[in-house]
């Protein structure tokens, strides 16, 4: 069983990073804005594909190996090690080659597209975009605030019938590894996991309709349509992957209380991850980036050309957006699906400090 959750969980992986270039904005190439038509170029395309395939390949030998040292492997402690350093081992090699596909894709841009000589720079913005309905409305997450109650309020009411041993960790065949003594700090771990999730996703919601808006210069009407979609539909799924985390965990602590086969807690969580990564790789494909995947009316009208807008400068290694000129706390992710922060705005760093803050502190009470 472990090596099923192992090899699933590296396909994932493996998978999002190899077709990230697919699914960003169509006019931009390993986070370097080349515009829409110049993306169809042969030698970008090119590129996107040998990113695909060296990402599969080492992927898939990093997987095998970690695969080979789990079945040897008996310590739970060198199975979660061999994990975690499969991942971060992907993740890194997939960024060393993306870094070589962007550099190679700023010095296409210099050879084809001469804007640095050009000197324009044009960046459209609609000052309506934010009046638009961005995302669901918060009254939806009352149904994830619902869950919580009744996951405390059961707690609570039958506080006795809890067993003295609460379970604190479990493995990949979700047995349970490590116990602690009942107590209300115990019990409540997982309710406030279920509050801490909870900020975190409303949190995301608002990041959703806060964030800069990004209109491309070769077809402003269509890419301002998709934004506005993209975000909403992003937005439902933020609810469903907040939702479906709040009941996995108040069906685990109802466990504590009440006779669930455990066969049903994982059933349940695995369906939970299935909808989860499975959406997402979805979404990734169907909408992409910004919804630059999506099919609208606005393709077939013919918007004026404009000057490709030359802010690679702001974009550290095309992934780190840095701009002290710019007031945006959030903004799109330029390689990638979803939003990032300014890292010139102190405001983006607080966010960003008060998150780790919060986590390390539930780590600590609960520890």
């Amino acid at each position: 069983m472990e090596i099923l959750f192992f090899i699933a969980m590296m396909l994932v992986v493996v998978v999002l990073q190899a077709i990230t270039p697919y699914v960003i904005r169509r006019g931009e190439s390993f986070g370097v804005m080349v515009g829409e038509k110049a993306a169809n170029d042969p030698a970008l395309r090119k590129m996107k594909r040998q990113f695909l395939n060296w990402n599969l390949i080492v992927g898939g030998l990093v997987t095998v190996f970690a695969a080979i040292l789990l079945l040897v492997s008996t310590s739970e402690n060198a199975q979660a090690t061999i994990l975690i350093s499969a991942i971060l081992i992907v993740i890194i090699l997939s960024l060393l080659i993306y870094v070589r596909f962007y550099k190679a894709s700023l010095a296409w841009k210099k050879a084809n597209l001469q804007v640095a000589s050009d000197k324009a720079n044009i960046v459209m913005v609609d000052t309506t975009f934010h009046r638009q309905k961005l995302t669901i409305s918060y009254a939806w997450y009352l149904i994830p605030l619902a869950l919580i109650f009744i996951t405390i309020g059961l707690t609570v009411i039958y506080y006795d019938q809890i067993p003295s041993m609460i379970p604190m960790q479990y493995n990949f065949d979700n047995e349970v590894t490590r116990e602690a003594a009942k107590n209300y700090r115990t019990v409540m771990m997982m309710p406030m996991m279920q509050i801490v999730m909870l900020g975190l996703f409303l949190f995301i919601n608002y990041m959703m309709s806060r964030s800069k808006q990004v209109i491309d210069n070769d077809n402003p009407t269509a890419s301002m349509r998709r934004n506005v979609l993209f975000r909403y539909i992003y937005s439902k799924f933020n609810l469903i992957m907040g939702t479906l985390l709040i009941a996995l965990f108040m069906v685990i602590q109802l466990s504590f209380i009440f006779s669930i086969p455990q066969i049903f807690i994982t059933v349940m969580l695995i369906l939970v991850l299935v909808i989860i990564f499975g959406g997402l790789i979805f979404l990734m494909v169907r909408v992409g980036q910004g919804g630059s995947r999506l099919k609208l009316e606005e393709d077939t009208q013919a918007d004026t050309t404009k000057p490709i807008r030359d802010d690679d400068a702001n974009w550290k290694l095309g992934v780190f957006y840095f701009n002290r000129q710019d007031p945006a706390v959030f903004v799109e992710k330029r390689f990638g699906v979803g939003w990032t922060i300014n890292m010139a705005r102190p405001a983006a760093w607080l966010s960003f400090v008060a998150i780790i803050a919060v986590i390390v502190i539930i780590i600590i009470i609960f520890s």
